[in-house]
């Protein structure tokens, strides 16, 4: 709870005890959660017409907690090997350069161009391919 309260004090630029809502996502970001925009979005939507509004860590609490049990049921190396094997045509083990920046740039919490080449280049090519497990490995370390 300590930490909790050291990062909301943080993010409480007027020294009311509150932060905006616009500051939540960094506040859980500041707390080692990744919420998606999406679940954000739904946490917050309360808010939507008054971004504005500064709320206390009691009202905090809650959106904290429910993000974290949100965000701990990611999935697993094995969930990601078996969503990724059905863009492996040739049953090879590797996805298609192209089929895995479409898939990245146009789905879920899209990507970047630059998030997308950031990612890649830390992954071997190899004739236009890219190893499922490599990729995995990558994502879930």
């Amino acid at each position: 709870m300590e930490a909790i309260e050291e990062v909301f004090q943080f993010y409480d630029t007027k020294g009311d005890s509150k932060i905006a809502v616009s500051q939540i996502a960094s506040c859980l970001r500041s707390l080692d959660l990744q919420p998606t925009e999406a679940l954000m979005e739904r946490m917050t939507s309360q808010w939507k017409d008054h971004p504005e509004t500064r709320i206390t860590i009691e009202e905090f609490m809650p959106i904290y907690q429910n993000v974290k049990k949100e965000v701990g049921k990611r999935p697993t190396f094995e969930q990601f090997q078996i969503f990724l094997s059905h863009y492996d045509r040739e049953g090879s083990g590797n996805v298609k350069l192209q089929d895995l920046r479409q898939l990245l740039q146009s789905s879920g919490e899209k990507m970047s161009g630059n998030e997308v080449d950031a990612l890649l280049s830390n992954l071997e090519i190899v004739e236009g391919k890219v190893s499922i497990n490599e990729l995995v490995r990558l994502i879930t370390s």
